[in-house]
């Protein structure tokens, strides 16, 4: 069979591909939200104030600024197996490093460390899926994999205080643990993960990447997907990593504030694994007005509620927020101009807007909060922020 052939019929290999994909993406998220429920145990052993905190936890997303479009235009040059593997690497040792830190500017620096693989992690996989799948598969296959950081963090925040802290005994071997998670992971993608055909085999007329760069920076659809988008990133580091801390001043335990701030991470499948799936490209616009009219109202009565008004509002956010961001990236996926081949980079411009965000959004939570007394006013604004999308959305062309 030629190579042509082989790139026109789908191969078997390509869910091999969507397992690995979503182990890599369960590593992402387990460590990534490995920080938030230790929140109160590590501000109070290493003296921290809670914007201090804040740029912690915002700290890795600040590298996702400068390093996602060039990362975007080195995985579309180089291939995605190798960058993706030192993504690995990179944010296991910055869980593992974590079990040394003994202040603010240690544990800054090695959260920061977590920024340099994130956004090969972010950026490489949603290439990988653009380049294995097309067409509704590719949504599909989009919402699958993206479960697998739901997963992850959702993880995190159920079992760190109730299973693994108990069972491992300090904060800083908790870390240590989820680190070694993420290079067992590393291992099995070093030693299963291949290019697709597109990439390693095709030979295909490539526009010079000034030009590529050129035409999506200049794409105001794509912009308007990237900043969409972003509203995610602020919800999920400005809100999602505030909730455990906002469930324990309502007066609950950790390990009860850990359990209950998992919910709309696991009801995120729902939203994550089926939306983005059933959804057609060029008729998803009234799907994301909507979830974004609904997660905003979440997001406010989350903030005002307890009992089981709280209950019911977790698990609707869970899961309208768990579907916006993979529906984003699908959306940008099917864009004319960028389809798999300039995916990379094109993703690359949507997680460095959306890191801005995500950056953002636990620094304004925590400083807003140490100024008022009170979770409420930064919850609020970021409902309000969730809400003007949907006036941008109303104008995005999908095609």
């Amino acid at each position: 069979m030629t190579v042509e052939a082989q790139l026109l019929t789908p191969s078997s290999y390509r869910w091999i591909i969507l397992v690995l994909t979503w182990l890599v993406y369960f590593a992402f998220g387990l460590i990534l939200v490995s920080f938030p429920p230790l929140v109160t145990v590590i501000a109070a052993d290493l003296s921290l104030t809670y914007v201090e905190i804040g740029v912690i936890m915002g700290s890795f997303i600040l590298m996702f600024i400068p390093l996602a479009v060039p990362i975007g235009v080195g995985i579309d040059h180089f291939g995605q197996k190798k960058m993706i593997a030192v993504g690995l690497l990179f944010i296991s040792a910055s869980a593992i490093l974590r079990s040394f830190v003994f202040s603010f500017e240690t544990l800054f620096l090695v959260v920061l460390l977590f920024g340099i693989g994130g956004p090969t992690i972010s950026v490489g996989l949603a290439k990988v899926v653009a380049s294995f799948f097309e067409g509704k598969e590719r949504g599909l296959a989009s919402g699958i994999y993206m479960t697998g950081a739901v997963v992850g963090s959702g993880s995190a925040l159920a079992l760190t205080n109730s299973l693994i802290l108990p069972l491992v005994g300090t904060w800083r071997n908790v870390f240590s643990v989820y680190g070694i998670v993420g290079l067992l992971i590393a291992f099995a993608w070093i030693s299963l993960a291949r290019e697709s055909i597109s990439n390693s085999h095709l030979d295909v007329v490539e526009l010079p990447m000034k030009k590529v760069l050129q035409s999506l920076l200049g794409h105001k659809y794509v912009w308007m997907v990237a900043i969409i988008g972003s509203s995610s990133f602020l919800v999920f580091y400005g809100f999602g990593n505030w909730l455990p801390t906002l469930l324990e001043e309502k007066g609950m335990d950790p390990v009860g504030a850990g359990l209950l701030a998992s919910i709309p991470t696991w009801l995120g499948l729902i939203g994550s694994g089926i939306i983005p799936g059933v959804s057609s490209a060029g008729s998803r616009k009234p799907i994301i007005i909507a979830l974004l009219l609904i997660e905003g109202i979440s997001i406010y009565v989350v903030s005002i509620t307890s009992s089981s008004f709280l209950l019911i509002s977790l698990v609707v956010y869970g899961i309208v927020s768990g579907a916006v961001m993979p529906l984003m990236l699908v959306t940008m996926m099917d864009l004319p101009n960028v389809g798999s081949e300039y995916m990379g980079i094109a993703s690359g411009l949507f997680f460095s807007i959306g890191a801005s965000m995500g950056f953002i959004g636990p620094i304004f939570v925590g400083y807003l909060t140490d100024l008022t007394g009170s979770f409420l006013p930064a919850f609020i604004i970021l409902a309000i922020v969730v809400e003007a999308m949907i006036g941008l959305t109303l104008c995005l062309k999908e095609n």
